[in-house]
């Protein structure tokens, strides 16, 4: 395990500073107005006819003369809970991979961003066969040489999915702040700690409910007026929508703690000590030696998803995480 030399922007150290800065100041998006975006509308597999909508930016060099060349390799990036496919760390670090040569697909969760509404249900922290979709599309479609990079609640998904036996069609993965045990994850954002974090998250959900977007059977709908915690919102709505007898059992499949040990692809995971949303838990309990395909760092700051620095040559727009992603991957071109 690596420690690193990132330091936190000036004045922006705290570790809630770190994590709601690029909320409050987002980078510019240029990713629908200076590059070229395709909207594709995937049908996931199975019998719900649920939709995800991709956000498709092809390589620079297909479309501009004067650009960088293509190196025949996607990203897909995938947001974390309740974000979307304009999650500001997913536009920095696109448009930085588009400068780079790399293509890119930015998915939307079911019923998240532009994908609200054409989907039945939500998704859950353990989805993989949705990412197997989006995989399989870009392999048949875009390229054979594919990344994924998942963040928060998706770097589980990611971590999870690169775990279980199954045809993966990439080159490697990113899993930034993962909270590797969901059960303990839910304890923490119930206390007093966590309770900001929590209520947005659950007014989030709710405000779904309401707007009737999601497809919840009458005692679901019942028991969400219920919900006062993160565990009864996932014991009573997402654990029976996916099949779960109980958020203990839920938290139990799909937590990717259980599955890092069986990862074989070359990886890169990133925390942050002093992250508010995603304490370490596990991660020390993990012995990362034994594990050389995956590269770990963990920084004293930075938040959740944050690692925001001050700009210097190597780093204009002050986005550590992006670089240290971006140069990750292409070392394993």
């Amino acid at each position: 395990m690596e420690t690193s030399h990132f330091r936190p922007k000036r004045f922006v150290s705290g570790k809630h500073a770190q994590t709601l800065y690029n909320t409050i100041f987002p980078p510019e998006n240029p990713l629908r107005t200076s590059y070229y975006c395709e909207d594709i509308l995937l049908t996931v597999s199975g019998e719900s006819g649920d939709k995800l909508w991709l956000e498709h930016n092809p390589p620079v060099s297909s479309y501009r003369k004067s650009s960088i060349p293509s190196n025949g390799t996607y990203i897909l990036m995938i947001h974390g809970m309740e974000g979307d496919s304009e999650s500001s760390y997913l536009v920095s670090l696109a448009t930085s991979a588009l400068e780079r040569g790399y293509g890119v697909i930015r998915m939307n969760l079911r019923n998240c961003g532009r994908g609200r509404g054409f989907a039945r249900k939500s998704y859950y922290a353990g989805q993989s066969e949705d990412v197997q979709d989006v995989l399989d599309y870009i392999h048949e479609y875009l390229s054979k040489k594919i990344f994924v990079s998942g963040f928060s609640l998706s770097a589980n998904l990611v971590l999870k999915f690169f775990g279980e036996s199954r045809n993966h069609k990439s080159l490697g993965f990113s899993a930034v702040s993962p909270p590797l045990d969901l059960a303990k994850n839910c304890e923490f954002i119930d206390s007093l700690s966590g309770r900001f974090y929590r209520n947005h998250f659950i007014g989030s959900f709710k405000k779904k409910i309401k707007e009737g977007i999601l497809d919840l059977t009458p005692l679901q709908l019942e028991n969400s007026k219920k919900v006062k915690t993160f565990f009864d919102f996932d014991d009573m709505i997402t654990a029976p929508s996916f099949g779960y007898p109980s958020a203990i059992e839920y938290y139990r499949k799909n937590s990717c703690i259980g599955y890092i040990q069986s990862i074989t692809h070359p990886g890169i995971l990133i925390h942050a000590e002093d992250d508010p949303v995603v304490p370490l838990f596990e991660w020390n309990s993990i012995n990362w030696s034994k594990l050389p395909n995956l590269k770990t760092i963990l920084t004293k700051k930075g938040g959740h998803v944050g690692f925001v620095t001050d700009s210097n040559p190597d780093l204009p727009d002050g986005r550590w995480l992006t670089k240290i992603l971006l140069d990750y991957f292409d070392s394993k071109l």
